[in-house]
């Protein structure tokens, strides 16, 4: 699924946002994640975002025999501008487990404002409930991405 959100506010404005990693922490800690560190390297057409932070889910009974309900993850955002507005991928790493979470994701204006979008995609490479395991984390990755934009559209006012 991608997840879409409209911006009332103009491309470089959610950018100049979107690239202070104090924000991305303060974000985090709102959300109620632990240990939330943001370093951004940025010049005139690119940015690398790296990321980490502990998060607390609530499991399904079958996934909870597999995972921690807490979880380490680590973040590389590969940002670039592409003479209209800025596209990028992403890669997750879950410290400790065999799941890979990757994302395309772009921030594009749109009239006044601006839209973003990103589709998020898993593997897991666990038996028999690997199919399981990617459906939740899909779920739950898209669900986070909601509340991290619904964050940046109260911070923007």
């Amino acid at each position: 699924m991608t997840v879409k959100c409209t911006i009332d506010h103009d491309l470089d404005t959610v950018w100049e946002m979107l690239s202070d990693p104090q924000f991305r922490v303060d974000r985090s800690e709102a959300l109620g994640e632990f240990n939330a560190e943001c370093e951004i390297e940025t010049d005139d057409d690119s940015a690398t975002v790296t990321m980490s932070r502990d998060v607390e889910r609530e499991l399904p009974s079958v996934l909870a025999k597999v995972f921690n309900s807490r979880q380490s993850l680590s973040f590389v955002e590969q940002w670039q501008w592409d003479g209209e507005g800025w596209t990028g991928t992403l890669q997750v790493e879950v410290q400790g487990q065999p799941v890979k979470i990757s994302a395309d994701f772009s921030l594009k204006p749109d009239g006044d404002g601006c839209v973003y979008e990103i589709t998020h995609y898993c593997k897991a490479k666990i038996p028999l409930v690997g199919g399981k395991v990617e459906k939740f984390i899909l779920a739950e990755t898209d669900k986070g991405a909601e509340a991290e934009l619904d964050y940046l559209i109260k911070a923007l006012g």
